[in-house]
């Protein structure tokens, strides 16, 4: 079963974006993080989307994807790929029962929250 949803995250992944609309998050001064806004999509409770990073000194860009339980405030990671010269590096997908999980602190103050769930 959970080859079965890797193999279904690496086809996720592969697929062409019909429409993406990346906006940056501000916050850190040493990286740079972007939401595709246009790629937001309910499962349940939660808002999964794609992250973009970068870092200075990192060579590369992360793709994540997220999940962000609006009414909890809380985040969760569930995948992440990292690409440098137009090629795939490392790929990890999270088990659903090993997804790191993080609540943020103060959500009406957090851009990526606010740009994911409209406040």
């Amino acid at each position: 079963m959970i080859r079965a949803a890797m193999a279904l995250g690496v086809i996720a992944f592969a697929l062409p974006a019909d429409a993406q609309t990346w906006k940056p998050v501000p916050g850190a001064a040493n990286a740079s993080l972007s939401i595709d806004t246009a790629g937001i999509k309910r499962e349940g409770k939660w808002r999964v989307f794609r992250t973009r990073t970068t870092a200075l000194g990192m060579e590369g860009t992360i793709i994540g994807t997220v999940a962000m339980d609006c009414a909890a405030g809380v985040t969760e990671l569930r995948g992440q790929r990292l690409l440098a010269r137009g090629k795939l590096v490392r790929e990890r997908v999270f088990p659903v029962a090993k997804r790191p999980r993080q609540k943020i602190p103060n959500p009406a103050k957090d851009p990526a929250f606010r740009m994911v769930c409209g406040r």
